[in-house]
C-alpha cells in the first residue's frame, strides 16, 4: 500500500501530475507533418512531475525513500491503467 510522502520545507502532501506533452501539426503540400520545435522519445513520452500541494515552487529534492516512492507509485499508477 502507497503511503503520503511529505515535502521537506514544509510538510505538505506531494502530489503529482502525469503529463502528455501535446504534438503540434500543419498541412504541408497535402501531407500532414509534424510543427514542434522539440520531437523524439524524450519530448513525447508522457512523465510523472512532482510538487508540493501548498506550494509548486518548493524543491522536491528526491532522497533514496523518495525515488523509492516515486517507482513504487508510478508502476501502481500504471498497472491499474490510470
Amino acid at each position: 500500500m502507497l503511503k503520503n510522502q511529505h515535502c521537506a520545507e514544509c510538510g505538505a502532501e506531494i502530489v503529482f501530475q502525469y503529463i502528455k506533452p501535446s504534438k503540434s501539426f500543419r498541412i504541408s503540400n497535402g501531407q500532414i507533418i509534424r510543427d514542434d520545435a522539440w520531437t523524439g522519445k524524450r519530448y513525447d513520452d508522457p512523465y510523472f512531475h512532482y510538487i508540493c500541494s501548498e506550494d509548486s515552487e518548493h524543491d522536491i529534492d528526491p532522497d533514496d525513500k523518495l525515488i523509492e516512492w516515486m517507482g513504487d507509485l508510478e508502476y501502481k499508477f500504471k498497472k491499474e491503467g490510470h
